[in-house]
This record gives C-alpha cells, structure tokens and sequence, in this order.
C-alpha cells in the first residue's frame, strides 16, 4: 500500500484533517468540533482520538506519517492509540501550529508568522525556513490586551457591552452580542461582572462573538480596538527583527481563522504604510502541515516539538539545536 500524509490541525475550538498522498493529491479533508452547543464541556482527548480514527478508517491499510500542529498532552498515547485501533502509523510529529499556517504560503524564509485563532503564537523563520526566535506566551497572551485571537476579541466586547447596559444604552451591537450569548441580559451582566477574563464563560458562547469584531470594523468601538490590535502586531514584529536583525524587512505573515478577508486588508493597509511586506496564509491549517514538513523535513523547530516513531518508546525532539532566542515581554512598550 502507498504511504499517506495526515495533517492534523488542533486548535481550542476544532480540529482540522487532511489526508494525502506523497505527490500532495489530497483524498480527504474533514473538519471536527470540540464543543457542542449544549455541553459547555469540550470533547476528551478520547474522544477525539476516536472521531479521528473513524476519519482515518478507509485508509487503515496504508502506512500512516501524521503531523500535528497544535498541543497534545501525552503524543505517545496519541500514537499508541491509533496503533492500537490497527493503524500502521510510521512517525506522529508534533509542532506549533504556525508552522500549519506558513505551509500555506510559499514559506519564502525571513518571515515572522502570527497563527491566530481562539489564541494566537508566532515565529520567526530564516531564509532556510528554520525556526531560530519565537514569541514567549507571557510576550504575546499577558500584555498585548488588544491582539487577534478569539478570547480577546469577547473580552474586549462583552466588557463594551456591560458597559453600554449599564448606563441603559441600547445599539445594534449590543443587541447582537448579548443574542450570540444566549444568555439573559441579567445573567450575561452577573457572569461578566464576576469574571471578566470569561474563565467561567462557556467557550461556545464568547466564540460565537468573534464575527462580529469584522461585522462591526469600520464602527466604533470596534474601529479603534482593531487600531490598537494593529499597531501592537507592529511592535510585536518590531521586537522580532530587533532579535534577529534580518538584512531586509521580513515578511508578516497572518493566518488563522480570526483573519477574515476585512480584518486582513485592514491591518494589511495599516502595516504596508510602515514598510512591512504583509501575506495572507489561507486554506486548511492541516493541509499546510503536511507541506511545511514535506517541504522543509530537517529545519529546526521550537524545543517543545517532538517526533514518535513506531521504534521510540517515547517522544523525541525534532531537528532541535540551540539557534533559537526566545522574544521575551516588554510590559512598558505593549501596556
């Protein structure tokens, strides 16, 4: 039997799928929710393990390589139970799934590529496509209030809209924030007043609320929060290029499901002002993980990437060697 490519794509809202052959003919794409509308709980690593062997099923067969970008807990158990349903898995690796979103372009090197979804990461790539500076999650998630990943996005509405309730204001937006909830008026209040970083929040309630931020772009507040959201993604860039002094601009790269076309062109517009050559990585994140390792099968990874084979007894590191700086937080710049 021929040996087939599996990308897998794990964000925290859904997980995407593809399966293809070693010339890139893909012979299937799927795509598999986490949350279900009415349990507010998101799907066991189990039970993912299954919908995705159920996927996989018609291709049981032939010789499996999987690449994961995304977080996996224990990736030897992932391994060892695909194995164990009877699937000939040859390698499972597993990355950061920015590298799901580079794969989608060209990878041209000399690029900072920021993956955003329900949360966002990011990486500098050199012109040879190794990883050699990536962005701490302290840098990114605890001082940029105004970035483009889906939890900001609710934090930063939700927090306008108890607002605008308060002082008895009645406009469209909040119509439609407080109708994507599902909520009553009073309980939505009580949950947001007592926690307003949405800990207690229901993920399928506040990821209902992100397209609502492209709906509203060219209203207030929307309009200035994304302002904000784009020159912190400038400054971000900045600290990259002043870790690695590239010898000519490197090229942005945005991708991930919080970039619809509207938000892209606007920070695209924004940024180009400013001399930063922008892209717009756009297709299955999972498709993209078999072409960035297809295409780049040796380059260095960040340290926590780690590759299983049907040899190891657990988990090895990827192309790992000690290149790599890590862009540390400058709460006074991002505040």
């Amino acid at each position: 039997m021929n040996h087939l490519d599996v990308g897998l794509d794990k964000g925290r809202s859904k997980t995407n799928l593809a399966v293809a052959r070693a010339d890139g003919q893909l012979l299937l794409e799927a795509r598999i929710e986490h949350f279900d509308q009415l349990d507010p709980q998101p799907i066991t690593d189990e039970g993912l393990l299954h919908l995705i062997a159920q996927h996989l099923t018609p291709f049981k067969a032939h010789p499996l390589s999987l690449f994961l970008g995304g977080y996996l807990e224990t990736p030897r158990s992932f391994f060892d139970g695909l194995s164990g349903d009877g699937f000939d898995v040859q390698a499972l690796e597993v990355f950061t799934d920015v590298h799901n979103h580079y794969g989608l372009t060209d990878m041209p090197g000399n690029a900072v590529t920021v993956a955003c979804g329900s949360h966002w990461n990011a990486m500098y790539y050199d012109h040879a496509n190794n990883v050699i500076c990536f962005a701490s999650p302290c840098a990114i998630w605890d001082y940029l209030p105004h970035s483009f990943e889906g939890i900001t996005f609710a934090r930063f509405l939700l927090a306008w809209w108890r607002e605008a309730w308060v002082q008895g204001t009645t406009l469209p937006l909040a119509n439609e924030i407080l109708a994507r909830t599902g909520l009553s008026a009073a309980t939505l209040r009580n949950t947001v007043k007592q926690n307003p970083m949405l800990d207690t929040l229901s993920p399928p309630r506040w990821l209902a609320l992100g397209p609502l931020i492209s709906q509203h772009a060219n209203e207030e507040p929307v309009a200035s929060f994304l302002n904000q959201g784009i020159s912190q993604l400038q400054h971000l860039y900045d600290r990259f290029c002043a870790q690695v002094t590239p010898s000519s601009p490197p090229w942005l790269v945005l991708g991930g499901s919080i970039w619809s076309n509207r938000l892209f062109e606007r920070a695209q517009g924004a940024l180009a002002r400013s001399g930063i050559p922008v892209m717009h990585s756009q297709g299955n994140p999972a498709r993209g993980a078999i072409r960035f390792r297809r295409t780049n099968p040796m380059v260095q990874l960040e340290p926590w990437a780690s590759r299983d084979t049907r040899g190891s007894s657990e988990a090895q590191q990827s192309c790992i060697s000690t290149l790599r700086k890590e862009v540390l937080p400058d709460q006074t710049s991002l505040s």
